[in-house]
């Protein structure tokens, strides 16, 4: 009676099962599941709710079918909705996953049935010795704190009332109440990992703490809660970088999240692609994380990830635009858009702006005397383009950009003012060229767009 005190409570606390609804217990005839079918039969009037019971054969015993046969017993000596399904699991599977593909089976049978019955959830029988089980698989395998979450106690439609009770709860429950149930001989097993688990590793770190199983609760609880609130950041984080049209994610943006935000964001990026399935491995999600501009990396589906600025997906990497215009330099004191490249500028005489506009050491700001600006136009860079230094050296526009370390993809698409001779005068925001004339009466400003991600 105690253990049927403390599942109600949980039931309420976690609002597992909501008044009204038909709860699905998915029972295989073993202890656990038994256990959980007879609390919830006897509980069924004071939470409200309709039980009906599901029994799945996954034909990896020769005596499987006879536990279906034991569950249907059961529950129509109640008076309680049966449905069963089977599938030959061994035949299906390569021989390597039969615990996944069985698991995968199992739960595609028991949604089918619960699409059938309405508002319905569905109960599995996992109690504290699994959870403990899970979040010890999971670190073996390498997870972060998603896997170390463990099981849910509510989720997806699926419930797990008995997450709050230890195995030995559950045999002193069956023993005081007189549950018949069927043992299943897989279970003692190693051929397992999650048997060797239950078997072996569980035992062992008993020895160093007799609490483990409780502690790894607790774990899971906790990872749970900052998994949770990791998520609901990602979503915010993907909202803001993400952009639908083109399948990109701010780089600016992304490069200021913390990286364990930045893993989850791409996660959700690249499902927003390709689909929950395949999830992205961490070394995959590294991969991305660490792209240089101009670099790429294969991902699942055929999709590829490359950094441009912004991180980019698609099938191709488009090459990089280059354009061949001239933007004739209009001195009229009005802004003018360099189609194409997403800057603008205003050309004036000094005497046209105010004093704010002459504050010295302005990157985005140039003084030239009336002739050079009257025969000078924009550009974008093209092969032998140069720029004089100090006493009568050159340097070539080239390697002014990557002394800059202007990404690859903007330097072609970064405005040049030129000279008729073709001299390159000014790379607005990096560099001014060595002049020798005066007066510089012409003041010329200029200005990008956000579209523009840069770090100079």
């Amino acid at each position: 009676m105690d253990l049927l005190k403390t599942v109600s409570n949980y039931i309420k606390t976690e609002k597992l099962l909501p008044t009204g609804c038909v709860v699905l217990a998915a029972v295989s005839g073993g202890i656990d599941s038994m256990v959980m079918a007879d609390i919830l039969f006897r509980l069924r009037r004071q939470l409200q709710i309709e039980l009906a019971i599901a029994s799945f054969d996954h034909g990896l015993r020769p005596d499987s079918g006879s536990d279906v046969a034991f569950v249907r017993a059961w529950a129509e000596h109640r008076g309680l909705p049966f449905f069963s399904g089977a599938k030959d699991v061994a035949a299906l599977s390569d021989g390597k996953n039969v615990e996944d593909l069985a698991r995968r089976e199992r739960y595609a049978f028991l949604r089918s049935v619960a699409a059938k019955l309405g508002p319905c959830v569905i109960a599995t029988a996992h109690h504290r010795g699994d959870q403990a089980e899970t979040v010890l698989l999971h670190l073996l395998r390498g997870s972060g704190v998603t896997g170390l979450a463990g099981i849910h106690p509510s989720r997806d439609g699926v419930v797990r009332p008995l997450l709050c009770v230890d195995r030995n709860d559950i045999a002193d429950y069956a023993a005081a109440n007189s549950i018949e149930y069927r043992e299943d001989s897989t279970n003692s097993s190693t051929k397992y990992l999650r048997n060797r688990i239950r078997l072996e590793l569980l035992p062992a770190l008993a020895d160093y703490n007799p609490c483990i199983s409780r502690q790894l609760n607790d774990t899971a609880a906790i990872c749970r809660d900052e998994d949770a609130l990791l998520d609901d950041l990602a979503e915010i984080s993907l909202a803001e970088l993400w952009s639908v049209d083109h399948s990109k994610l701010s780089g600016t943006g992304f490069d200021l999240l913390a990286p364990a935000l930045q893993r989850r964001v791409l996660r959700k990026a690249y499902q927003l692609l390709a689909g929950d399935l395949p999830e992205l491995s961490f070394k995959q999600v590294e991969a991305i994380r660490c792209l240089k501009s101009e670099q790429s990396c294969n991902l699942p589906r055929g999709i590829k990830a490359w950094r441009r600025g912004d991180l980019c997906f698609g099938q191709e990497m488009p090459p990089l635009q280059v354009l061949d215009t001239e933007w004739p330099l209009l001195i009229d004191g009005t802004w003018h858009d360099l189609d194409g490249l997403d800057w603008s500028y205003c050309a004036a005489a000094i005497s046209d702006f105010s004093e704010k506009d002459l504050k010295p050491n302005n990157k985005y700001a140039v003084l030239l005397s009336e002739n050079r600006a009257a025969n000078a136009f924009w550009r974008t860079r093209r092969d032998g383009d140069y720029m004089r230094s100090s006493g009568k050296g050159r340097r070539k526009v080239k390697d002014l950009f990557i002394d800059q370390r202007l990404p690859c993809h903007l330097r072609n698409r970064w405005p040049l003012l030129v000279d008729a001779s073709g001299e390159t005068l000014w790379l607005p925001g990096l560099r001014m060229t060595k002049l020798d004339e005066a007066p510089n009466n012409i003041l010329i400003k200029v200005r990008f767009s956000d579209k523009i991600t840069f770090n100079i």
